[in-house]
């Protein structure tokens, strides 16, 4: 998702907080980063906007519909409570700067829950991070050429009786 990585640059300026995906392999940042995972993408309730396009040799149908996307990021600090405050402190780039930011390129944050403990138990040690879903909409637009044909030939047979 292209607009996955206009947010983590966004907020790598804004913040100097490094996000990766989640679940992947490869060296970590150092402390502190996030992890993010899109966990749902799926359309919003209002209905599909159609519209055809004509032009001199086509006809062009657009289709655009409401999509809601749930991102959930985790956050890792040097410490527990660091942690936290990393994650208070990306949460609030969503509520207040980011929005701005994503207004922009035309999506909105449609809800960002509140800042959870999501520490997880390892082997022999604890994995501590907190984290959160944000909630964003964005129009999806599907742009096509359709069959296009300018002339109907056609034949009337009249039967007589």
């Amino acid at each position: 998702m292209i607009l996955m990585k206009l947010i983590r640059n966004e907020v790598a300026a804004d913040t100097s907080l490094t996000i990766i995906r989640a679940d992947q392999m490869g060296k970590l940042p150092s402390l502190p980063y996030a992890t993010y995972k899109i966990v749902g993408d799926r359309k919003g309730k209002g209905r599909e906007n159609i519209s055809h396009i004509e032009q001199p040799n086509e006809l062009r149908e657009s289709r655009t519909q409401e999509r809601n996307a749930t991102i959930s990021f985790n956050i890792y600090g040097t410490s527990h409570d660091n942690a936290y405050e990393v994650a208070i402190q990306l949460r609030r780039w969503f509520e207040g700067r980011g929005s701005f930011f994503l207004d922009g390129l035309g999506v909105a944050v449609a809800s960002v829950s509140n800042v959870t403990n999501r520490t997880t138990f390892l082997v022999n040690s604890y994995d501590e991070k907190w984290g959160f879903d944000a909630i964003i909409r964005y129009n999806e637009t599907d742009e096509y050429e359709i069959d296009y044909f300018d002339k109907v030939e056609y034949e009337v047979i009249v039967e007589r009786e």
